[in-house]
């Protein structure tokens, strides 16, 4: 059964990506690109509807991988540019060539996590504990289970549970890197908070894989977010550095009975708007991603 739908999902996406490309013969509006990667290029269903409804609203818009040359353009929306932090050099020439939503100076900020974390202890926002280190060999170890990996980083590279001494080993080679305590919270799932044009739009319990066993993301309303998570998000947009974010993904942590940030990501989030069981709900929050970079475009 699980080939099977495997099997009609690659028909879906192949039918909507044939859809789009023909209405985007036939459409002469303002260039607009939705940003992947050569790997994830025209293969995310997410920005393949995104396309879709960009192509309604007349934007003259295809998916072009940020590895590609430059291709003339009114305005690009990164989305799934997930690998980036393997060719930073070439992603960051991209992002300063380009018009670019989220914005350049979000994204250049928001791609180190040294940065981001201050940003976020200036505004008093609680995170995990953190240890910034240039090189492991500036770290002594105290018999703590913790974790380590490079301060840029996405999708679980490079990042290691160091249970014991011996295990330094396997991140000798690592160059600026955080160290955070392993958080047993992480079995029960993290909480990210979906955010488009500084509005609260659902929530989503996530098991990565990175720690645990992965498992399907869940939904969770607006209602059912824990009212310490959304305190925590609304003072996270009114910081000065990210005001001007089109959309963001905070995650959280459960920690010492309290909620943590363990990231705000303003670069490429998954922003699961495929997880949303109400078509209805799944629809607006499309049409307000699209408002909010109509708004932006002009």
């Amino acid at each position: 059964m699980n080939k099977l739908r495997k099997k009609i999902y690659k028909l879906r996406i192949k039918l909507l990506y044939l859809s789009n490309s023909i209405k985007y013969l036939f459409t002469r509006g303002k260039k607009v690109n939705i940003v992947s990667s050569s790997k994830y290029q025209n293969r995310i269903k997410e920005d393949l509807i995104l396309q879709k409804y960009l192509l309604k609203e007349g934007y003259h818009t295809k998916i072009i991988s940020f590895e590609d040359d430059y291709q003339e353009s009114d305005l690009n929306i990164i989305r799934s540019v997930w690998g980036y932090h393997h060719d930073v050099e070439r992603f960051l020439k991209f992002i300063n060539n380009n018009k670019t939503i989220n914005n350049k100076d979000l994204i250049i900020n928001n791609i180190d996590k040294k940065k981001q974390y201050q940003i976020l202890k200036e505004n008093d926002i609680s995170t995990i504990d953190t240890i910034f280190l240039d090189n492991i060999k500036e770290y002594k170890y105290n018999s703590d289970k913790i974790v380590i990996k490079p301060v840029i980083s996405a999708s679980g590279d490079n990042t290691f549970i160091i249970n014991n001494i011996n295990d330094l080993e396997s991140v000798k080679n690592l160059n600026s890197i955080m160290i955070q305590p392993f958080i047993d919270g992480v079995n029960a799932g993290e909480i990210s908070v979906i955010v488009i044009d500084k509005r609260i739009k659902y929530g989503i319990k996530r098991f990565p894989g990175v720690f645990t066993k992965y498992r399907k993301e869940e939904y969770i309303t607006i209602n059912d977010l824990n009212k310490e998570i959304i305190n925590t998000v609304n003072n996270i947009i009114l910081i000065k550095e990210y005001k001007e974010a089109v959309f963001m993904r905070i995650d959280f942590i459960f920690d010492n009975n309290c909620y943590k940030v363990m990231e705000v990501e303003l670069v490429d989030p998954n922003l699961f708007i495929e997880t949303i069981n109400d078509s209805k709900l799944k629809d607006e929050v499309y049409k307000s991603f699209v408002k909010a970079i109509k708004t932006r475009q002009n």
